[in-house]
């Protein structure tokens, strides 16, 4: 965001204006700070998981040794859409660019995003950025058990030998723990800390050695995002946003390999469109005032052929009518705060 701030001293000789005048922008005919009202976009970010499974080496010996009935036995991977997020959010609209006539009155201080949109009015607020933690990917946290096998493991001459004196190491390291947590350990750690440490370090020896009969299962996470621009006037009726393979995960939206994903968008009509002869009446009033947008309501869906994944009802501005703040809330008499919703050009709050 960046602040537009209008203390210019080449105009403090000039008379007092008591009134907001903005006009429609014209490029390189405009004096002043020029603004976009925004058109509404809908983002929808799907996150993903690849979940492989992986046999141990001693699959077979799991029943035999660790009494384990249900360790994986076959290389597999399948993928998993596991959360959906729907956001909105704010591309500047060329036709809703006006420009602010610099005076003693609203252009004092006014706000706006990166991309040119209106954020606010006599506003300090700063944006905060925050930052997602990444998911961790199991995979990268593998261990190997050769680093926890002895030296007559790793001489075992079989298949079937090694498996039993793994069992048997697992065994001991799982009577370690206990006599530790039991106290009956001949070397006790001196503290809860180092207690705690050992047990730790104990659990992935165990978790390593047990791995080669149970198997492993990774998880990858990813995600994609998928962008909405609506258009005024128009509903959309099971269109594809994009398809999901169980086995390939996202898929292009021609490829007939994954299950699309549908969406429909409809406009509730929850604002009335002026007709041709009521705009005309009002376009004089947009250079004595700030120019905002009141947004439409929608219906929106996402869902596949056998299941909902997402309803709700959002605000777009595209569905909505821009109108005019009176320039009688920015006079030499009183500094009026406005917030404006940087994704529909709404008023969120307004402070004098």
């Amino acid at each position: 965001m960046r602040k537009v701030l209008l203390f210019l001293a080449t105009f403090a000789v000039l008379p007092i204006i008591a009134q907001t005048e903005v006009s429609s922008f014209f490029s390189g005919t405009n004096e002043g700070i020029t603004y976009s009202l925004p058109d509404t976009r809908i983002e929808v970010t799907v996150n993903a998981a690849c979940i492989t499974h992986t046999p141990g080496e001693f699959n077979r010996y799991a029943e035999r040794y660790l009494r384990i009935n249900n360790a994986i036995t076959e290389a597999a991977s399948h993928w998993e859409m596991n959360e959906i997020t729907i956001t909105t959010s704010g591309k500047p609209n060329s036709d809703k660019m006006y420009t602010v006539k610099v005076n003693s009155s609203v252009a004092c201080n006014i706000s706006l995003c990166d991309n040119g949109i209106i954020r606010g009015i006599n506003i300090k607020e700063q944006e905060s950025e925050t930052f997602e933690e990444p998911r961790p990917n199991s995979a990268n946290r593998h261990l190997d058990a050769t680093q926890y096998m002895t030296e007559e493991m790793l001489q075992a001459t079989s298949v079937a030998k090694l498996a039993e004196l793994t069992a048997k190491e697992i065994y001991t390291i799982r009577e370690s723990k206990l006599a530790i947590t039991r106290g009956l350990a001949e070397s006790m750690p001196k503290d809860g800390q180092s207690m705690q440490l050992v047990l730790d370090e104990l659990d992935r020896q165990e978790k390593a050695l047990t791995e080669l009969f149970t198997g492993r299962t990774d998880t990858i996470y990813t995600s994609q995002s998928y962008t909405i621009e609506p258009t005024s006037g128009s509903d959309i009726n099971k269109a594809i946003l994009f398809r999901f393979s169980r086995k390939l995960g996202f898929v292009d939206n021609d490829d007939l390999a994954g299950e699309p994903v549908y969406y429909n968008l409809r406009d509730m009509k929850t604002v009335h469109i002026p007709t041709t002869e009521e705009l005309g009446k009002k376009k004089i009033l947009k250079k004595e005032g700030i120019c905002y947008n009141i947004p439409g309501k929608a219906e929106f869906s996402l869902f596949t052929r056998s299941k909902k994944m997402y309803n709700a009802e959002i605000y777009i501005a595209q569905f909505g009518v821009t109108e005019i703040l009176s320039k009688e809330l920015f006079n030499k008499k009183a500094t009026t705060k406005v917030l404006f919703n940087t994704a529909t050009g709404g008023i969120i709050s307004i402070e004098k």
